[in-house]
C-alpha cells in the first residue's frame, strides 16, 4: 500500500488523527504507566512499514505554561507571533507553538544580559561542556521555567520572551503495528517518562500528552516517517532475525512479527525482551507467546529485578551466544530499539564478545566484523 502523492501528509502538514483508543498495560501501582495507543487512519491516505515511524505534535503541560505565566506576570491573552507567523494569544503558544524543555541559548544569554544569574559561570569560554549538562543532562536537565527561577532579575514581555524559545517540534515513535494485520490503524507503545528534579516533577511532553493529555475522541496532529532505510525488516523474507528491544523498544518488534505472521515469511525470528519485572512489564505477552507456540518466534527473556542479581539482553545473549553467532554467519539481520546512552551500547559490545569468543577472532577482527554487519545494513538501530 502507497500513500497518495497528492493526500500525502507530512510534519508540516498533519492529518487529524482521532485518538480511538489507549489501553493501559501497566496495572495500577506499577513503577511506570505504560500504554497501547490505537489512532485509525481511514480515509488520509496514509499508508507505513514496519520499521517507520509514527511523529506527533504534542502540547506542553499546562502546570508548567501557567507556572511559566505566573513567573513572567503575564494574563495568557496577551497577542504575539507563532513561528508560523500567524498571531495567536501568548498561553495557547506556550501550550502548543514553543518548546518548554528544550531551552535556548539564546534565552540563557538575554536572561543573563538582565543582571546575574546562577548559569553565569556557565556561559563562559571554556565552560561548553558545564552548559551542555545545565542544558541535556539525562533526568536533569533544566526547562524554560528553571532558567527564569535561575535568573531572578529577568523580566521579558510576552512578545520578546517567545522570540527567545525554539519552536515545538514533533516527537517521533516507532510504529508497533503491521497494516497487513491492522488496515486503516496505526498502534504505538508509549510509557509516560515523569521524573523529579529541583523540587518539581518534571513531565516528558510527548510521553505524558499521548498518556494523559489525549483523551479517547480528541485528535491529534499525526505524520508516518519513513524508517526503512535504517531500520526497514529484511528485503529477503527468508533472512533471519535477530531482535533486541526492552522496556517500549519492543515496539515495533511487535509490528515485525505481525508483518511475517501475515505473510508467512519463512525466515526465523528471535526477540530478546525484558523490563523491571515480569509482573507488571511484559508487553504484549499473549502475542509474543502465541508466537513461540506456532513455532514462529524463540523469546529469550531479561526482567533486571526479579532475581537478586540483575539480567539484561545483553546478558541473555551472552547466555546462548554459540547459537547467536550461528545465526549469524547464517546471515541473520539484526534489529536493536530502545535506550541509546546505555542499553545499545551494551548490546553491540556483546555483539563484539560473541563473536570474539564464538569465531576466534581478536578483538580488532570482532569489532571489524560488527562494523561490517552495520555497514552492510545486517545491524540496524532505532534508538533514542
Amino acid at each position: 500500500m502507497t500513500p497518495d502523492p497528492e493526500s500525502r501528509y507530512t510534519a508540516r502538514r498533519p492529518f487529524a488523527a482521532t485518538h480511538l483508543r489507549s489501553d493501559r498495560l501497566t496495572p495500577p501501582g506499577a513503577p511506570k504507566d505504560t500504554r497501547h495507543h490505537v489512532l485509525p487512519l481511514a480515509g488520509s491516505g496514509i499508508a507505513y512499514q514496519p520499521g517507520d515511524a509514527l511523529g506527533i505534535w504534542p502540547s506542553n503541560p499546562p502546570g508548567l505554561v501557567d507556572a511559566i505565566l505566573k513567573r513572567l506576570g503575564a494574563s495568557g491573552d496577551e497577542p504575539v507571533t507563532a513561528p508560523d507567523g500567524s498571531a495567536i494569544a501568548f498561553r495557547d503558544a506556550l501550550l502548543r507553538r514553543f518548546e518548554l524543555t528544550n531551552v535556548s541559548r539564546r534565552l540563557l544569554d538575554a536572561a543573563h544580559a538582565q543582571g546575574p544569574t546562577a548559569f553565569s559561570p556557565l556561559l563562559e569560554k571554556g565552560q561548553e561542556d558545564a552548559l551542555k549538562l545545565y542544558l541535556h543532562q539525562h533526568d536533569v536537565a533544566h526547562d524554560v521555567l528553571d532558567v527564569l527561577d535561575d535568573a531572578p532579575v529577568a523580566r521579558f514581555a510576552p512578545q520578546e520572551f517567545v522570540a527567545l524559545l525554539r519552536p515545538m517540534q514533533p516527537r517521533l515513535y516507532s510504529i508497533a503495528s503491521s497494516l497487513r494485520a491492522h488496515p486503516d490503524e496505526v498502534h504505538l507503545l508509549v510509557v509516560s517518562l515523569t521524573y523529579r528534579t529541583r523540587g518539581r516533577l518534571r513531565l516528558g511532553v510527548g510521553s505524558t500528552f499521548l498518556n494523559e493529555r489525549l483523551p479517547a475522541g480528541d485528535t491529534a496532529p499525526i505524520y508516518t516517517q519513513d524508517s526503512q532505510r535504517h531500520f526497514g525488516m529484511p528485503a529477503d523474507p527468508s533472512t533471519p532475525m535477530i531482535m533486541i528491544g526492552p522496556g517500549t523498544g519492543v515496539a515495533p518488534f511487535r509490528a515485525f512479527m505481525q508483518e511475517r505472521a501475515a505473510t508467512g515469511a519463512a525466515g526465523r525470528n528471535w526477540l530478546f525482551f525484558g523490563d523491571q519485572s515480569r509482573s507488571w512489564a511484559f508487553y504484549y505477552e499473549s502475542a509474543l507467546a502465541d508466537w513461540v507456540s506456532r513455532g514462529l518466534l524463540r523469546l529469550d527473556l531479561a526482567f533486571s529485578r526479579d532475581q537478586p542479581e540483575k539480567i539484561y539482553v545483553q546478558h541473555r545473549m551472552r547466555e546462548h551466544a554459540r547459537e547467536l553467532y550461528a545465526w549469524l554467519e547464517d546471515g541473520a539481520e539484526v534489529f536493536i530499539c530502545g535506550d541509546k546512552a546505555r542499553m545499545a551500547t551494551d548490546v553491540q559490545n556483546m555483539l563484539v564478545e560473541i563473536v570474539r569468543n564464538e569465531g576466534g577472532r581478536s578483538q580488532e577482527h570482532a569489532e571489524e566484523y560488527v562494523a561490517a554487519m552495520r555497514k552492510a545494513r545486517r545491524l540496524k538501530l532505532d534508538v533514542y
